[in-house]
């Protein structure tokens, strides 16, 4: 954890909406895409629930429902607390209406699985719809 990402926990902490077992509960801290605070803006307003990882990307420990994370927006400044409700794999071919509106960076299923497919390729050359991703859906806990 970064002084200022420790700094924003110990806030948090404070804050009153911090559970008792936060420490115990706190995963990562974690951007949006590259870490813009457009993406940030999209999950603290609500409109952005759910997110997702490539298999590279796929942590030795991932989040499981109930850990907490700092939500990071450009220069990573720490910006929100964020609560893994539920993690599960999926490929982007599996994908629905839904999946793509929680997600919120494109206005439907067709342009949400374009979009992931040019976003995964950068890194992958050979990810596509049959790919596994791991999918999370968050909620924010705590946006001061």
């Amino acid at each position: 954890m970064t002084p200022a990402e420790a700094a924003f926990w110990a806030a948090f902490r404070a804050s009153g909406a911090a559970p008792a077992d936060a420490d115990a509960r706190f995963h990562s801290a974690f951007a949006v895409g590259e870490g813009s605070d457009a993406g940030a803006a999209l999950v603290i307003s609500g409109a952005k629930t759910l997110t997702s990882w490539h298999p590279s990307e796929f942590p030795a420990n991932p989040p499981r429902a109930g850990s907490l994370s700092i939500l990071l927006g450009s220069g990573g400044r720490p910006r929100a607390v964020v609560e893994t409700v539920r993690v599960w794999p999926m490929t982007l071919e599996e994908t629905t209406e839904a999946h793509a509106a929680a997600y919120a960076e494109w206005p439907d299923l067709a342009s949400f699985r374009a979009g992931m497919m040019g976003w995964y390729r950068r890194a992958d050359l050979d990810f596509g719809p049959r790919t596994p991703l791991m999918f999370e859906w968050q909620r924010v806990v705590w946006a001061p």
